[in-house]
C-alpha cells in the first residue's frame, strides 16, 4: 500500500475486508440454503453469483428505468399511492407504472411522461432503455 498516504490505506484495507465478509456470509447462506433443499452445494458458487447479478442496479432495460422511477419517488418523498397519483398527472397511468415496475417493455408512447416525471431527456431515457449498444451508433 506504499501508494496511498496512510489513512486512505487504512479505509482501503477496511472496505476489502468488510468485502471478504460479506462474500463469506453470501456464501454460507448460499450453502445453508441449498443443503435445506437438498441441492447439490457444488453449485454454491452459481447461486452467489445469481444473487449478486439480481442485486446490483440494472443500468439498461424497463428494471433500470424502474430503478429511477423508485428513486425519484424517494426524492419527492411520496408514497406509493401518492407517486402512482403524481404519475399519472403526466399521463402515466397506475396499470403502465405497475407494468414497468413488473418488468415489461413499453413502447415509445410513454417516453414524454416519464421524461417529464423523471427530469430527463428523452434521448437519456431511450439510451437507457435500450442499451448502450443503439446509443453508442449516433
Amino acid at each position: 500500500m506504499g501508494f496511498f498516504k496512510p489513512e486512505y490505506a487504512s479505509e482501503i484495507i477496511k472496505f476489502l475486508n468488510e468485502e471478504e465478509v460479506l462474500k463469506k456470509a453470501l456464501k454460507m447462506a448460499c450453502t445453508d440454503l441449498i443443503k435445506k433443499m437438498g441441492g447439490d452445494t457444488r453449485k454454491v458458487n452459481y447461486l452467489m453469483e445469481k444473487y449478486v447479478k439480481t442485486s446490483e442496479r440494472p443500468k439498461h432495460g424497463t428494471r433500470a428505468i424502474a430503478v429511477l422511477l423508485h428513486d425519484r419517488q424517494k426524492e419527492l418523498d411520496l408514497s406509493n399511492q401518492e407517486f402512482a397519483k403524481f404519475c399519472d398527472t403526466f399521463k402515466l397511468s397506475p396499470t403502465e407504472l405497475n407494468n414497468i415496475y413488473a418488468g415489461e417493455t413499453f413502447d415509445d408512447s410513454l417516453l414524454a411522461p416519464l421524461s417529464r416525471i423523471l427530469g430527463l431527456a428523452k434521448e437519456r431515457l431511450l439510451e437507457v432503455r435500450d442499451g448502450s449498444e443503439k446509443s453508442s451508433n449516433t
